[in-house]
């Protein structure tokens, strides 16, 4: 028996699922719905990483990002870890009409770490060229107080690098804000999403009384 269901009303029923950003996505018309999708996938997967944190605490960047990869190619994504685009990327996505979205992935060690990993994104990975403009710092976090280090992340990226402006995204999440400046290689505005990921996990319920 052949359903009769549409595309909207399929949507409609998967509304808030990772499934219907991956469905969006392959669904896209513009560079700019492809971003949403895939960040919307991303946050699913991420999410994933902070509701198992207790399983999480002992593994390594690439482990970590590797789950992340495996998560997007579940739902028809063909995310690659470490390919070499201008060098070895995190997280790779290859989309129509040479759409490419960049992220690249670090555990909060120091806020020289994390800055490493946004130069690597902003001068060495990106074309910063249309529909491969924007891109992604995945921030695994330990700490107590996502927020707290999110605060002095955004401040020491503006300190280390002049040229970067910083705005809130939309919905105002205190655990993600993004940058922008003018991309060195195409001239044009690169804009980066930084996301927090929390995995501290330091619970108390064991303790004796």
């Amino acid at each position: 028996m052949t359903s009769d269901i549409t595309v909207s009303t399929l949507l409609l029923h998967q509304q808030g699922t990772a499934i219907e950003a991956a469905n969006l996505y392959t669904l896209a018309q513009s560079h700019d719905a492809r971003l949403k999708a895939v960040r919307k996938v991303l946050d699913f997967a991420c999410n994933e990483l902070e509701i198992n944190k207790h399983l999480k605490q002992d593994l390594s960047e690439d482990q970590l990002t590797i789950e992340i990869c495996q998560f997007l190619s579940a739902l028809g994504f063909q995310p690659r870890h470490d390919e070499q685009v201008g060098g070895h990327c995190d997280i790779v996505v290859r989309g129509k009409d040479m759409f490419l979205w960049l992220a690249e992935a670090k555990w909060h060690n120091s806020y020289g770490w994390l800055d490493k990993g946004f130069k690597q994104l902003s001068t060495r990975y990106s074309t910063g060229v249309s529909g491969q403009d924007q891109a992604e710092v995945v921030i695994y976090c330990k700490n107590k107080d996502a927020v707290a280090m999110m605060q002095n992340w955004r401040k020491e990226l503006s300190s280390r690098n002049d040229d970067v402006k910083t705005f809130d995204g939309e919905g105002e999440n205190p655990l993600e804000f993004w940058s922008e400046h003018s991309h060195v290689a195409s001239g044009m505005t690169f804009k980066v999403r930084h996301k927090a990921v929390v995995l501290y996990h330091q619970p108390v319920d064991n303790v004796p009384a």
